[in-house]
């Protein structure tokens, strides 16, 4: 049992009868002052003394016929228990009686230490006529007897966004419905592995060879994209241009010319070369040009390179404006900065060797078009080695890439429902324990 001294509920007025309470941050005060008991936001009290009555443990607010309570939540969201709907019970730690109020029965709800909602096979939560709950008793979100799941988004509380078969993670709900009849529910996301976590199946899905490639390519594409994959951005550019699958060309992007192709086709043999390129230097490194002793800096990320020009269609204009508009600026202080010897060959911007934390763009290559330059900025993004790198060589392109990431509600499209299903999954991502700050860190 969480101590409530420890936490903080929610405040304003308990009726209970004639009675009328005040709730200060969960703490219930008689009329003379005195403290008697704490309300917790899921609609748990403890009681102390009368009015309320005194006993051991906690009782849920439909216990105490007539009770209700009105005010904020410890978001300062409008708050009203027990509420007008009512829905499943699962995972309390004591007992109880569930009054079916169309035919007026009643039934035992023994749910002892059992049962509950398990979310993403890790996170556990209490249900409480539907209410769901952390074991803290910090409400997140209301499920429906038919099992439908509404999480409170944590970047803007006072929205529940419901979920569905592209936002939900895999479910386990064991308990009772309103009525007391036991329950047992269970959902898993289709053509899921059960024994594969989030970001590997996502992985799987949208790599469509992974079938065949060997062990270090396999483990190439997982570091590479475990990022975008835990973002739910993968999930995203998946349902809306396709995956990606070896073939041979001699260029997979999708982008290049704007010509809307779907699907990603990349070239074998390069990708084979880069997932050496990758594990001998890493994601960074500086190749000879043509032009001595003129360097170039590559980007040995090419399932991410190609991946980012599937992600352009996604975004908004203003955001491709403002790619572009950044792109310019670059190119301007690189031709000011960098010029190409006659001789280069190239529109790759070409350094000197001591000059290599002085160029301009990530990679030679992202001077070559705009869309070059976004492809090349979101595969630096998609690792922390040249996240770094990358935010402090450009930190314009950096936030916007955070925004990407963190705020898609500024920056990804709002056709075919683009916006809202983003962050419909993401707010899942948060509940499930999978879109944290830890995937900046890795």
């Amino acid at each position: 049992m969480v101590e409530s001294s420890k936490i903080k509920g929610p405040s304003g007025f308990l009726q209970l009868g004639a009675h009328l309470l005040v709730v200060d941050y969960g703490k219930v005060y008689h009329q003379d002052g005195s403290q008697i008991g704490f309300l917790f936001e899921d609609g748990l009290l403890e009681g102390t003394a009368e009015p309320l009555g005194k006993w051991d443990g906690l009782k849920s607010i439909e216990e105490l016929n007539g009770a209700i309570f009105r005010g904020i939540d410890s978001y300062g969201l409008q708050l009203e228990l027990p509420g007008p709907d009512r829905g499943p019970i699962g995972g309390l730690m004591y007992n109880f009686t569930i009054s079916d109020p169309q035919s007026g029965s009643s039934n035992p709800a023994d749910m002892g230490s059992t049962g509950g909602l398990r979310y993403n096979s890790k996170k556990d939560f209490f249900v409480l006529f539907g209410r769901i709950a952390t074991p803290d008793h910090k409400l997140v979100g209301r499920m429906t007897d038919d099992g439908t799941l509404y999480f409170r988004d944590e970047r803007f509380p006072e929205t529940l966004r419901k979920m569905d078969e592209n936002s939900q993670l895999s479910t386990l709900f064991q308990g009772t419905k309103s009525n007391g009849q036991a329950w047992r529910h269970e959902f898993q996301r289709q053509l899921y592995k059960p024994d594969k976590i989030y970001w590997e199946n996502e992985i799987n899905r949208y790599f469509e060879d992974m079938d065949r490639i060997n062990a270090q390519q396999k483990k190439y594409i997982y570091d590479t994209m475990k990022f975008y994959a835990d973002s739910g951005l993968l999930h995203m550019v998946r349902k809306s241009e396709g995956g990606a699958a070896l073939g041979n060309v001699r260029h997979g992007a999708s982008g290049v010319t704007q010509v809307r192709s779907g699907k990603v086709n990349l070239d074998r043999d390069e990708f084979e070369r880069e997932v050496q390129f990758f594990k001998k230097f890493g994601a960074l490194m500086a190749v000879p040009s043509q032009c001595k002793p003129y360097v170039e800096v590559r980007i040995n990320l090419v399932v991410a390179h190609e991946y980012g020009h599937q992600l352009e269609f996604c975004l908004t204009q203003a955001t491709q404006d403002r790619i572009n508009e950044i792109y310019q600026k670059r190119l301007h202080a690189c031709n000011r900065l960098h010029p190409l010897p006659e001789e280069a060959g190239t529109v790759s911007e070409l350094i000197q060797p001591h000059q290599f934390e002085e160029r301009i763009f990530v990679s030679g290559y992202a001077r070559s078009t705009v869309h070059e330059f976004w492809a090349e900025c979101v595969a630096a993004f998609a690792i922390k080695e040249s996240r770094d790198v990358l935010k402090q060589i450009d930190s314009e392109i950096y936030d916007l890439l955070m925004e990407v990431v963190l705020k898609p509600e500024r920056v990804v499209s709002t056709l075919e429902g683009k916006r809202e299903n983003i962050l419909a999954l993401q707010t899942s991502l948060r509940v499930g324990g999978i879109l944290t700050e830890d995937v900046f860190r890795e």
